[in-house]
Protein backbone atom coordinates (compact mmCIF):
# COMPACT_ATOMS: atom_id res chain seq x y z
CA UNK A 1 0.00 0.00 0.00
CA UNK A 2 2.74 2.48 0.97
CA UNK A 3 4.66 1.78 -2.23
CA UNK A 4 1.53 2.49 -4.30
CA UNK A 5 0.97 5.79 -2.47
CA UNK A 6 4.60 6.82 -2.91
CA UNK A 7 4.37 5.98 -6.64
CA UNK A 8 1.52 8.51 -6.83
CA UNK A 9 3.75 11.17 -5.21
CA UNK A 10 1.96 11.01 -1.86
CA UNK A 11 4.21 11.54 1.15
CA UNK A 12 3.72 8.15 2.79
CA UNK A 13 5.69 5.44 4.51
CA UNK A 14 5.01 2.23 6.39
CA UNK A 15 5.81 0.53 9.65
CA UNK A 16 5.61 -3.21 10.15
CA UNK A 17 7.12 -5.98 12.19
CA UNK A 18 9.98 -6.63 9.77
CA UNK A 19 11.51 -3.18 10.32
CA UNK A 20 14.27 -2.68 12.84
CA UNK A 21 13.35 -0.43 15.75
CA UNK A 22 15.63 2.34 14.46
CA UNK A 23 13.76 2.26 11.12
CA UNK A 24 10.34 2.39 12.83
CA UNK A 25 11.54 5.31 14.94
CA UNK A 26 12.68 7.18 11.82
CA UNK A 27 9.30 6.71 10.11
CA UNK A 28 7.40 7.74 13.26
CA UNK A 29 9.53 10.90 13.64
CA UNK A 30 8.78 11.86 10.03
CA UNK A 31 5.04 11.29 10.56
CA UNK A 32 4.97 13.27 13.81
CA UNK A 33 6.89 16.16 12.20
CA UNK A 34 4.41 16.26 9.32
CA UNK A 35 6.93 15.18 6.69
CA UNK A 36 4.61 12.27 5.87
CA UNK A 37 0.94 12.74 5.01
CA UNK A 38 0.03 9.09 5.48
CA UNK A 39 1.34 6.29 7.64
CA UNK A 40 0.54 2.72 6.66
CA UNK A 41 0.82 0.26 9.54
CA UNK A 42 0.20 -3.42 9.92
CA UNK A 43 -2.23 -4.61 12.57
CA UNK A 44 0.55 -5.41 15.03
CA UNK A 45 2.58 -2.24 14.42
CA UNK A 46 -0.54 -0.04 14.70
CA UNK A 47 -1.07 -1.05 18.32
CA UNK A 48 1.98 0.89 19.49
CA UNK A 49 1.23 4.15 17.69
CA UNK A 50 0.63 7.21 19.85
CA UNK A 51 0.20 10.37 17.78
CA UNK A 52 -1.03 13.64 19.28
CA UNK A 53 -3.97 15.07 17.33
CA UNK A 54 -4.41 12.12 14.97
CA UNK A 55 -7.60 12.90 13.05
CA UNK A 56 -8.28 9.70 11.11
CA UNK A 57 -7.61 5.99 11.14
CA UNK A 58 -8.54 4.24 7.91
CA UNK A 59 -8.91 0.47 7.99
CA UNK A 60 -7.77 -1.13 4.75
CA UNK A 61 -9.02 -4.45 6.07
CA UNK A 62 -11.31 -4.69 9.08
CA UNK A 63 -9.98 -6.73 12.00
CA UNK A 64 -11.61 -9.99 13.02
CA UNK A 65 -12.49 -8.83 16.54
CA UNK A 66 -14.54 -5.77 17.50
CA UNK A 67 -12.18 -4.83 20.32
CA UNK A 68 -9.28 -4.53 17.87
CA UNK A 69 -11.33 -2.17 15.70
CA UNK A 70 -12.29 -0.06 18.73
CA UNK A 71 -8.71 -0.04 20.00
CA UNK A 72 -7.29 1.20 16.69
CA UNK A 73 -10.05 3.68 15.89
CA UNK A 74 -10.02 4.98 19.44
CA UNK A 75 -6.66 6.57 18.70
CA UNK A 76 -8.53 9.58 17.32
CA UNK A 77 -10.40 10.19 20.59
CA UNK A 78 -7.75 10.25 23.28
CA UNK A 79 -7.38 12.56 26.24
CA UNK A 80 -10.88 13.99 26.11
CA UNK A 81 -10.93 14.63 22.37
CA UNK A 82 -14.06 13.75 20.43
CA UNK A 83 -12.49 11.78 17.60
CA UNK A 84 -14.06 10.88 14.25
CA UNK A 85 -16.03 7.86 13.11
Amino acid sequence: MAKQLIAKNIAADAIHGDLKQIERDKVMRAFKKGTLQLLVATDIAARGIDIEGLAYVVHYQLPDKDEYYTHRSGRTARAGRKGFH
